[in-house]
């Protein structure tokens, strides 16, 4: 695809534009740039793209940055390196087209100044995300662009210029539906040769570019006027300054798992691979069901047959294109579990819930995203790569509803038990959804580690009764089978056509959700698990704190303990680093007797 600006910045351009990027100009536009790179930017590394012939890419350089200029013209990048070189500077430089996939390398801030609106809105918009994907968190982003109302107050359909024995026309129209400036450069050069240069411009309002740096995932620091810091934009503003932080990004919490071998001899309390013992007769009679009720099936179809074909190998072999979304075999043996009234309708089943989460990340763009200083990373994640802005917010204090109502967020999260082991009452979390409706949002209440509490501590009997919820629930915690890859999604009436709108359907294989639900339809099958953790864990906290480790034991039914402090020697923790709050280690309970005497080890007992 052939692209105006591909042939407009000619030697025919630049030198008509030499006459007004003045060396005073330039001077001035440099300062600021450094001022707000020293003051903002986190580290010295800087793209300038769209940097032409260098006019700020070899200054900078100057003043000590690395910079990297980015440009479609080669022949603009050759006099930028003869610029950078007469300077004595480095300068890198990448020959590539910023509307396309330009290979542009990891940096700390990134300059674009006179150098948007070339494409259409959503190629601008990409452009955006591109650059904040290769921005390291916290990094900055100074966007110029030339303010419509300001361009138009001095707007000539044509003009003439004569400069060095050349001759420049200009005609050019503003579309006001488009919001684009069309027009063509005449060049006569001194020798009567003639150049026809023609442009394509959208011409933005502030307002515009503002609302594409935020849906893109960017925190507006500032704007300002004509390169001057802190100088308010008016109307008849030409150049306008976004300054822009990249917020820091979460990242699924599953990276996390391998960033830590545990040393010989350490006790790795990261997690509780001793919990399945207390599950594991309820497990092998669920696979047992399963394939016991699937052969006498096959029996009534084809007596003799063997092989993939009977037992749990036909069930594998399912499909339910007639269920695309699961709700119709799940509600019924979900209802019977948490004791509520739950409708296929209602019901959206997926691999996992880290594959729901997903889903609902879709839900929340564009918008703002509520979550809790120590909320699991993955949906956080995915929703800012949307440009969801993401706030933090207590749902345990007072004001929490009123937090809600005031900041309007498109979707609210919940983790119920959160990493600190806190299980929202369930009229705290009526009045979060209530709030939540009430403002047209989502309120979000994640559970998978509500499991270890038993069905009836669930929120789900709530779904029948308030608007604009949904609890997810899986089989990983507790039960251990995480790998089984089958969650569910129980919302309030009308929200689950809104989930299957962006839910992949078919996203739970048929032996996963066949043996999940006969694990569900088997009732408090974790009671044992509880005992089991109620006796042992006083014995961990108080281990611990004879070791002068602070404990936040969390609720009794849960298997983990946090602190704030570093492990003592000879045991490994899971990090839980939060996007809002100080960092924890999550330690885990110790349940088999000989993680039991492993720990009695280490604290000398």
């Amino acid at each position: 695809m052939s692209r105006w600006y591909t042939g407009y910045f000619s030697p025919d351009f630049w030198s008509l534009v030499r006459h007004e990027y003045t060396a005073a100009r330039t001077a001035g536009e440099v300062a600021y740039l450094v001022k707000t790179l020293e003051e903002h930017a986190p580290g010295r590394r800087v793209l300038d793209l769209g940097c032409g012939l260098g006019r700020h890419a070899v200054p900078l350089a100057e003043h000590g940055f690395e910079v990297v200029g980015v440009d479609v013209s080669r022949w603009a990048l050759d006099r930028a390196e003869e610029a950078a070189r007469r300077a004595g500077v480095p300068l890198a430089v990448v020959c590539a087209d910023l509307l396309e996939r330009a290979p542009l390398p990891e940096a700390d801030a990134a300059v674009c100044l006179q150098s948007f609106g070339w494409g259409e809105d959503e190629e601008q918009r990409r452009l955006l995300r591109r650059v904040r994907d290769r921005l390291v968190p916290g990094g900055l982003l100074i966007l110029d662009h030339s303010s419509v109302t300001g361009i138009l107050a001095r707007y000539r359909a044509s003009d003439r210029f004569e400069a060095d024995g050349a001759v420049y026309e200009f005609a050019r129209s503003y579309d006001a539906v488009s919001g684009r400036s069309r027009g063509e450069l005449r060049v006569t050069r001194p020798d009567g040769s003639v150049a026809r240069l023609r442009d394509d411009l959208r011409l933005y309002q502030p307002p515009e570019v503002a609302a594409m740096l935020r849906d893109s995932g960017y925190e507006i620091v500032r704007a300002d006027a004509d390169f001057t810091a802190g100088s308010p934009v008016e109307v008849d503003t030409r150049y306008v300054q976004f300054v822009a932080r990249v917020p820091a990004r979460p990242e699924p919490a599953v990276l996390d798992y391998a960033r830590a071998t545990p040393a010989p001899g350490t006790l790795d309390l990261r997690w509780a691979p001793d919990e399945v013992e207390y599950a594991r007769d309820a497990i092998e009679a669920a696979w047992a069901e399963a394939g016991a009720a699937n052969r006498a099936q096959d029996e009534d179809r084809a007596k003799g047959r063997a092989g993939l074909g009977a037992g749990i190998g036909e069930v594998a072999r399912g499909l339910a294109v007639d269920d695309p979304y699961g709700g119709g075999r799940a509600a019924p043996v979900l209802a019977r579990h948490f004791g509520a009234d739950i409708t296929p309708d209602r019901v959206v089943t997926g691999a996992g819930t880290t594959g729901l989460l997903h889903a609902l990340s879709l839900l929340a763009a564009p918008g703002t995203l509520l979550c809790t200083p120590y909320a699991h990373p993955d949906l956080p994640a995915w929703a800012s790569a949307l440009g969801v802005a993401l706030r933090p917010f207590d749902p345990s204090a007072d004001d929490a509803p009123e937090v809600i109502a005031r900041t309007r967020p498109s979707l609210v999260l919940v983790e119920r038990p959160g990493v600190l082991g806190v299980l929202p009452p369930l009229d705290r979390i009526r009045a979060l959804a209530e709030a939540a409706a009430g403002v047209g949002a989502l309120l979000v209440v994640d559970e998978a580690g509500a499991t270890y509490a038993g069905p009836r501590a669930s929120a789900v009997p709530l779904t029948s009764r308030v608007d604009g919820l949904v609890v997810l629930r899986s089989v990983s915690k507790g039960y251990c089978c995480g790998g089984l890859r089958a969650g569910f999604a129980i919302t309030s009436d009308g929200v689950g056509a809104d989930l299957r709108r962006v839910a992949p359907p078919l996203a739970a294989s048929a032996l996963p959700m066949e043996v999940a639900l006969r694990l569900l339809d088997r009732g408090d099958a974790l009671a044992p698990l509880r005992a089991a953790v109620a006796e042992a864990k006083p014995e961990l906290i108080e281990g611990l704190r004879s070791l002068g480790v602070t404990v936040e034991p969390g609720h009794p039914a849960l298997p983990w303990v946090t602190t704030s402090q570093a492990c003592p020697p000879g045991i490994l923790g899971k990090p839980v680093r939060p996007l809002f709050a100080a960092p924890l280690t999550r330690i885990s309970v110790p349940l088999s007797r000989a993680r039991r005497d492993a720990f009695r080890a280490v604290v000398g007992r």
